[in-house]
């Protein structure tokens, strides 16, 4: 593993808004593009590990492709371009975030979190033993 790779925890889904069990049919823009209420830190070649704010479990590891753009967007004015690595289409089927040693309080109120690389080395080793 990389050690100047950084790795994240991304929350998609709000508690007024949360993801469907049907994600992947209905929102499979995620795997391309992901966004955030404020400019992120994170570099190209960054990993990211999706969380289902609502579910609280994590469904798929990301790789940002680019720095951080803006857009016309009211809550997510901040994008970043991915390209997916290991996807579970099914959140039911999904590990819950506890299973990589993150505790879902973590996330509360934040768009994403810096995880250390054992976290994230735990998040694909869960999401891989399930994932399509």
């Amino acid at each position: 593993m990389d050690a100047a790779r950084g790795h994240w925890l991304k929350a998609v889904g709000h508690a007024r808004g949360p993801l469907s069990e049907a994600w992947f049919e209905e929102r499979p823009e995620l795997l391309w593009r992901t966004g955030f209420p404020r400019r992120p830190r994170i570099e190209p070649g960054d990993r990211l590990v999706y969380y289902a704010s609502v579910w609280r479990r994590v469904f798929a590891v990301v790789e940002a492709l680019a720095e951080p753009e803006q857009r016309e967007h009211p809550r997510w004015p901040w994008t970043i371009a991915v390209e997916p690595l290991i996807v579970v289409p099914v959140l039911d089927a999904a590990p819950p975030v506890e299973a990589i040693g993150v505790a879902a309080r973590s996330m509360s109120q934040q768009s994403h979190i810096r995880l250390r690389p054992e976290h994230y080395t735990r998040a694909v080793a869960a999401l891989a033993s399930v994932a399509a």
